[in-house]
């Protein structure tokens, strides 16, 4: 069973186990300040998340950009100090110039990467478009007084955290115009040149981001972690590790016995936890619920810095046990259902037991034939266990009718009523009516699998723990196409999940032509997302970068412009994080093993920003923005962003 791993069993690759690099710094950006110091300029305080646009401190002559021109004279960069004199007129350039792969710039009418305001100061990536030694960066605004102007020598750069934060204070809804030229002194060359733009958001972003990273398929102590950051921070730190979590008295398949893993331990004694996997942040964000290593138990455990990895207080050992069971698959929260009293979690129930209604533990095949189902979990639940007695015959038979004693007072299966296929992937919406799923013709242990002839997503009512009538989701329920891994945005207004055109008998996990899209969570139009594309000169195309997982910001910004500064309607603005796995520089290649996929190429974390307007629905889209920031020697995947009580972030902010 090895060979499905332990995250990415359940949505992201197959055959890498569920480990993690040891590295958590980010790697230089490319630039950093530069020893440019501070630039001066108007610095805006923000809203902090509010409804309401930010206004700008300056919205004209405004001198957030030097007049003079920046060297960038970090390690390896040694521009020469008459740089400007290569480069002739200002914006003057002749024959193909550079590809920019991060942020992606403006191309024709297609718009460029959209920023929240308090986001990771942009970094500025290109490929050389010939034998250029020597660049240019220059960013215009036309509520700037000056350029600003950089010099390096190598194909990346950061704009200074200064210069970034006075200018996400003042010069936003607007475009800023990007112009890197390319020039080779020695040789005389003409100079080429890129020009594009971007634009920041009058609105700031909230939350911290978790997600698992991964080096290995070995199961070890340190080979797998949850990371996370906040929103504007350059470094990561580690939330969750398994030493943290520990020993939690996990049962094996058979429930007689505490899990051991099944060749060598590694070190990893039997009932703790061996895998930091597929995640989930409860809704108050000091917890996460994650799967396990194989038989993909379910564990809940601390982030926050004081309790990391201990139990939270509200969780009963009845309820730990039956996030214990086996074949659980992925869980889900809601904040309609977040409370004391009414602490609930969501999950895939893959129902393996014969001799007890399918619930509970079994380790004896041939399975029954069965479809997976969705199941609540009751975490505060009063019911109790006893402890299992040999001399009274089988243990895992005892333990397993105490679990069918407690269907529909600690746990229970919903209804879903009209159903042909399995459950799979869920998500809760935050009001707590409603759940959205993966319905597959093939599921194996609560997870998606291969072999699909149909994958689409449906929705039910939760209905007061009883589930009810189940009905497609229009849009995303598409005959013969695979749509799965829904999310719901934080205003539930709209469901996020990765389509595959073309459904065949490959797994769904992990493929090279899924892609993003969104649809209305009432059904509607599915919209396909620009952030799919890759820069188009960087010769790589969507479908075919394996982009997945989607989740959303914890919270949606809207304005309101009855300002003269704002002219573009009442806005709602989301914002996404994604996986993909775009063969950039630097990025670490998966091993191939007898257990991995075809495709070995590593994924990384993106950001997008999607913009509804209220007056019509209509959603506009824009490019990938990169999370420079996440360490670019691991595999990272299964992202989550939630209002994380995760410690901060060390570092200049």
């Amino acid at each position: 069973m090895f060979e499905y791993g332990c995250a990415l069993a359940l949505g992201a690759m197959v055959g890498l186990g569920c480990a993690a690099g040891a590295q958590e710094q980010a790697n230089n950006p490319g630039g950093g300040d530069g020893g440019f110091g501070n630039p001066g300029g108007n610095v805006g305080s923000g809203a902090g998340g509010g409804a309401q646009p930010i206004v700008s401190g300056c919205l004209r002559d405004c001198q957030d950009f030097p007049a003079q021109p920046l060297f960038d004279k970090t390690a390896g960069s040694t521009p020469p100090a008459d740089a400007a004199h290569f480069f002739g007129k200002p914006d003057a350039f002749s024959g193909p110039g550079p590809c920019v792969l991060e942020p992606q710039l403006s191309v024709g009418n297609q718009p460029g990467a959209l920023f929240p305001r308090n986001w990771l100061r942009p970094r500025f990536r290109w490929q050389t478009a010939g034998s250029e030694t020597l660049w240019e960066i220059r960013l215009t605004a036309a509520a700037e007084r000056n350029p600003l102007v950089a010099y390096t020598t190598r194909t990346t750069w950061a704009v200074p955290r200064d210069i970034w934060k006075a200018l996400a204070a003042n010069v936003v809804d607007a475009p800023i115009t990007v112009t890197i030229r390319g020039v080779n002194p020695s040789a005389a060359t003409q100079v080429s040149g890129t020009r594009g733009t971007f634009t920041i958001a009058p609105v700031e972003v909230r939350g911290k981001l978790v997600y698992w990273a991964t080096t290995s398929s070995e199961v070890k102590p340190d080979t797998s972690k949850l990371v996370g950051f906040d929103v504007g921070d350059e470094s990561v730190i580690n939330a969750l590790t398994i030493p943290e979590v520990g020993d939690r008295g996990i049962l094996s398949a058979g429930g007689r016995d505490l899990r051991g893993k099944y060749d060598d331990p590694h070190g990893v004694p039997p009932g703790s936890v061996q895998c930091i996997g597929c995640h989930v942040s409860t809704p108050d964000g000091e917890a996460v619920s994650f799967t396990d290593h194989w038989p993909w138990n379910s564990v809940l455990a601390s982030v926050q810095g004081a309790s990391v990895g201990k139990r939270p207080s509200y969780l009963t050992k009845t309820a730990e046990v039956l996030m214990n069971q086996p074949w659980l698959g992925m869980q889900t929260f809601s904040l309609g259902h977040w409370a004391p009293g009414d602490r609930v979690v969501v999950s895939v129930y893959s129902p393996r037991n014969p001799n007890n209604g399918g619930t509970g533990f079994s380790d004896s095949p041939p399975y029954p034939s069965h479809k997976d189902g969705l199941a609540w979990i009751d975490l505060e639940t009063s019911a109790t266990f006893a402890a299992a007695d040999p001399t009274k015959g089988d243990v895992q038979q005892q333990l397993n009718q105490q679990i069918n004693g407690v269907q529909g007072k600690a746990f229970g299966l919903l209804a879903l009523d009209g159903e042909t296929r399995s459950a799979a992937t869920p998500s809760f919406s935050h009001d707590g009516t409603r759940i959205v799923y993966t319905s597959a013709d093939a599921t194996q242990d609560g997870r998606l699998s291969g072999n699909n002839s149909e994958a689409d997503l449906h929705v039910v009512p939760y209905g007061a723990r009883k589930g009810g009538k189940v009905s497609p989701l229009a849009g995303a329920a598409e005959p013969h196409v695979a749509e799965y891994y829904p999310a719901f945005s934080a205003d539930d207004v709209l469901v996020a999940f990765t389509r595959v055109a073309t459904i065949d008998s490959a797994p769904l996990y992990y493929r090279p032509d899924g892609e993003v899209f969104v649809v209305p969570s009432k059904g509607g139009k599915a919209t396909r997302l620009r952030a799919n594309d890759p820069p188009a000169c960087g010769a790589e195309h969507s479908p075919g970068v394996i982009n997945s997982w989607p989740k959303w910001s914890p919270a949606v910004m809207s304005i309101d412009p009855s300002s003269s500064e704002f002219k573009g309607g009442q806005r709602a603005y989301y914002w996404l994080v994604f996986s993909s796995a775009r063969a950039y520089e630097g990025r670490f290649q998966l091993p191939k093993t007898q257990y991995s996929p075809p495709d070995t190429r590593s994924s990384q974390l993106y950001m997008t920003g999607i913009v509804r307007h209220l007056d019509t629905g209509e959603l506009e889209t824009f490019p990938a923005v990169y999370l420079w920031n996440q360490d670019a020697a691991t595999s990272n995947l299964t992202p989550a962003w939630d209002e994380f009580k995760i410690p901060p972030v060390p570092g200049p902010q």
